[in-house]
């Protein structure tokens, strides 16, 4: 089940204490109009073998979280300041890198906590991300295409989640 909620919802309810993050009851939007790169934070059955070394992700935006203790950190949101000198563009990072991708677990269960859109509007080219395109379709909406490698990470998400992974 996906919920939806703003911050002052979601730290009046029982899923402050589920989730694997830490959110402030303010606004905690994060919008990216310069480089925003998705980075690899640790190894993790979620990100297996997706080539985020060699070819990250772009995204457009976050929500500023804090993981919580005793959970794992796979995915960070690395901004970028960058300006073109001597013929090159040259990047140098804005800020600490902010989690992304939080794992953890509660109870007997397993929770994950992605920080970015799935679809518009911060998704950016994350939803390109991949080597080929794959064509998807929820229930009663128009089919949609999508980089191959969004698509593994989006499912192993969801299977690692339910035990499947």
């Amino acid at each position: 089940m996906t919920y939806i909620l703003s911050n002052h919802e979601y730290t009046d309810t029982v899923l402050k204490d589920i989730l694997p993050v830490v959110m402030d009851a303010n606004d905690d939007r994060v919008n990216c109009s310069g480089l925003c790169l998705v980075e690899k934070a640790s190894q993790h059955e979620i990100v297996g073998s997706l080539p985020f070394e060699n070819n990250p992700p772009v995204i457009g935006g976050f929500n500023r979280l804090q993981s919580k203790t005793e959970t794992t950190t796979v995915l960070l949101a690395r901004r970028f300041n960058v300006s073109f000198q001597t013929n090159r563009f040259v990047f140098e990072p804005f800020e600490y890198p902010a989690p992304l991708l939080v794992v953890g677990r509660y109870g007997k269960g397993r929770v994950c906590v992605f920080a970015t859109d799935v679809a518009p509007h911060w998704v950016g080219g994350l939803v390109d991300w991949g080597n080929n395109r794959l064509k998807t379709q929820a229930l009663g909406a128009e089919p949609i295409e999508v980089g191959s490698w969004y698509a593994k990470l989006l499912a192993n998400m969801i299977n690692w989640t339910i035990g499947s992974l």
